[in-house]
């Protein structure tokens, strides 16, 4: 017994050796700091991943997401973790939005949401509102705006506001405009309603997305460059505001070999195999500590008697987070304990990176409240 147990001791010292040499050897690492931010959830909110974001209004900071399959945006004091209050939607009349597909918030004055039922975004206020709506027209070389766009948080497709025009993403629809026509990104004038389409097409795609038939990509910007990261390409794309300049830099995860080619379209396995594909994720931009982090997914494997059809709500249960300096050079990539956080919710404030502490396949969490821990940067000097 007395053997057994320094076994274990040596075991677990020699782990942790090798995480803190790990870390030594990288330029910077996240830090978990335990502490965690809950926001409590009512009997009729339920869990949300994919669209939820934080924005501060005079000095205040707020948390805010699309009570999902309903017409409720909720309001929480980010500082305090209190409960504020509901908008509700309506579903017809002449403020009606059916259901909401997607949703972003920039500030109280700017709440866009979109629908299946309307081809454009619709711009509400706190009453419920709707305030403007954004039709989608043809841009300038004759491309017509697709209307499946769903501005979320993941994957990270919101729209970006430069000197009042809008930027938003598009979708890979061969039945309604080949790839190499389709831009990744369109540019509208809310005001003069007109639509100009950025020269970076899904032409771009190599033959390993081809294969896989996994096209989606994230898309932040950073205050001087829009950055792409594709799920199936180790590669990010850096572009200029108007597309012209172009880079592809190279972003390896050192836990992924290469991201798998094999298509999960079997409607009886392929939940699953989303959750256990090597892939890559979305980027964050941190303008506070001027780096980048970008999420990868390593293969894994799954329980296969488990139901996975709408559980990637929860997330990956295995990931990583490369870190990138300001010239998207690699700094260091930290491993994640399985089976804790949800990486498709994330975000970054002043004080550091927060994760999410929600993978509800992990039965010991509740479900009465939204959790998030703050990861602090670390450099090694």
């Amino acid at each position: 017994m007395k053997n057994l147990l320094l076994l274990l001791l040596f075991l677990g010292l020699s782990i942790s050796c090798n995480k803190d040499r790990k870390r030594i050897q990288d330029k910077a690492y996240l830090d978990p700091t335990e502490q965690v931010k809950s926001f409590p959830l009512d009997s009729d909110v339920k869990y949300n991943a994919f669209y939820l974001y934080t924005f501060t209004e005079e000095g205040k900071r707020y948390l805010s997401f699309l009570n999902y399959r309903t017409t409720q945006l909720c309001f929480y004091d980010f500082d305090t973790e209190k409960f504020l209050f509901k908008v509700k939607l309506e579903e017809e009349g002449p403020n009606g939005v059916v259901i909401p597909t997607g949703y972003y918030i920039k500030d109280f004055n700017n709440i866009y949401v979109s629908t299946s039922a309307y081809s454009g975004l619709i711009k509400v206020d706190t009453t419920g509102t709707i305030t403007q709506k954004i039709p989608y027209g043809k841009t300038d070389t004759g491309y017509q705006i697709i209307p499946s766009y769903m501005p979320s948080s993941h994957p990270c497709n919101t729209p970006v506001f430069i000197d009042g025009k809008m930027y938003i993403t598009q979708n890979n629809l061969e039945r309604f405009c080949p790839s190499d026509k389709t831009p990744l990104s369109v540019v509208m004038d809310t005001v003069q309603k007109k639509y100009v389409s950025l020269p970076l097409t899904f032409g771009i795609l190599t033959e390993k997305q081809l294969k896989s038939n996994d096209d989606r990509f994230s898309r932040i910007f950073d205050g001087k460059n829009f950055i792409y990261s594709f799920y199936v390409d180790e590669d990010i794309l850096v572009a200029s505001i108007d597309h012209a300049d172009v880079k592809r830099i190279k972003v390896k995860s050192k836990y992924i070999d290469t991201p798998d080619e094999e298509q999960p379209l079997n409607a009886k396995n392929g939940p699953q195999l989303n959750l256990e594909l090597a892939r890559y994720g979305d980027m964050i931009y941190d303008p506070y500590r001027e780096v980048y982090y970008r999420f990868a997914y390593p293969k894994t494997e799954l329980d296969s008697k488990v139901n996975w059809w709408g559980k990637a709500v929860y997330g990956r249960k295995k990931f990583s987070v490369i870190i990138l300096d300001k010239d998207f050079q690699i700094m260091g990539e930290t491993l994640f304990p399985e089976a804790v956080y949800n990486p498709y919710v994330a975000f970054v404030e002043k004080e550091g990176l927060y994760i999410s502490r929600d993978y509800q396949m992990n039965f010991d969490q509740s479900e009465d409240f939204m959790t998030f821990e703050r990861f602090e940067l670390v450099k090694n000097e």
